[in-house]
């Protein structure tokens, strides 16, 4: 059987509620040149149930992780991947009907190896949009300035290029997608911004922990990067899953 294009990997923890969204949307993408790898960290809700009802509507599998971990998550999805491209998308992101249609045409025309998209938020609220445009502006920011970021919702590479890093940094508790970029950048792998709105962002993170403590956090993260090259590698309270947003509407 002929590999797929792409290899789109998803790291699970108790994301049986987010989790629907995210499939429904590569359901309806308008070029489906893709695989569906959900690598489940031991979920105590119905997310692999979830993931495996979708295996009629999509070329989808399901690997059991040992343990919750995003960048081994990650890996061991990359590990199993068919796809030239490998696509990390996060569990309660959407992609939008023309994502892999517009992905390929950027590829043929400015030959990357490795990019982001700009996004937008999961809601109407003017703060979650403003929150939103000065997240792409940092993006773009901090490639202008040399310390270049792909968003660990959103990171698209070739695998090659993934191999010649050896994926994701699994001591890395947090920040593990500005590690990854910096280790690719450094090894001379060039990073693109297609600037088009192509996914969706959940700010449930927000809502839920509160703007101030987030923005903060996160704001410090940037800073340290763009004056040292370098950011934080672990937060002491910094959680993944979903059960954290039980009570979040989408």
């Amino acid at each position: 059987m002929r590999p797929p294009r792409f290899s789109v990997i998803i790291p699970t923890l108790n994301e049986e509620k987010f989790l629907p969204n995210l499939l429904a949307s590569l359901v309806g993408q308008t070029e489906k040149p893709f695989e569906v790898i959900v690598v489940d960290g031991k979920s105590k809700d119905k997310t692999v149930t979830v993931a495996n009802s979708f295996t009629k509507k999509l070329p989808i599998r399901v690997i059991e992780c040992d343990r919750a971990n995003i960048s081994i998550q990650r890996n061991k999805g990359a590990a199993a991947a068919r796809g030239e491209w490998l696509v990390f998308v996060d569990a309660d992101s959407l992609l939008l009907p023309y994502f892999f249609e517009r992905i390929e045409d950027f590829i043929q025309r400015a030959k990357p190896s490795f990019f982001t998209t700009w996004f937008r938020p999961d809601s109407e609220v003017v703060g979650d949009a403003i929150f939103t445009l000065l997240a792409n502006l940092y993006v773009e920011g901090a490639t202008i300035v040399k310390r270049p970021l792909s968003p660990g919702p959103m990171t698209i590479l070739r695998r090659p290029a993934f191999a010649s890093v050896h994926g994701y940094d699994e001591t890395v508790a947090w920040g593990e997608d500005y590690d990854l970029t910096a280790r690719l950048v450094a090894r001379g792998v060039s990073f693109r911004i297609l600037r088009e709105t192509l996914y969706v962002h959940s700010l449930r993170r927000l809502r839920a922990e509160g703007k101030l403590k987030v923005l903060g956090l996160y704001s410090k993260a940037a800073l340290l990067a763009v004056l040292t090259g370098r950011t934080f590698r672990r937060v002491s309270d910094y959680m993944m899953g979903g059960q954290l947003y039980n009570r979040a509407k989408r």
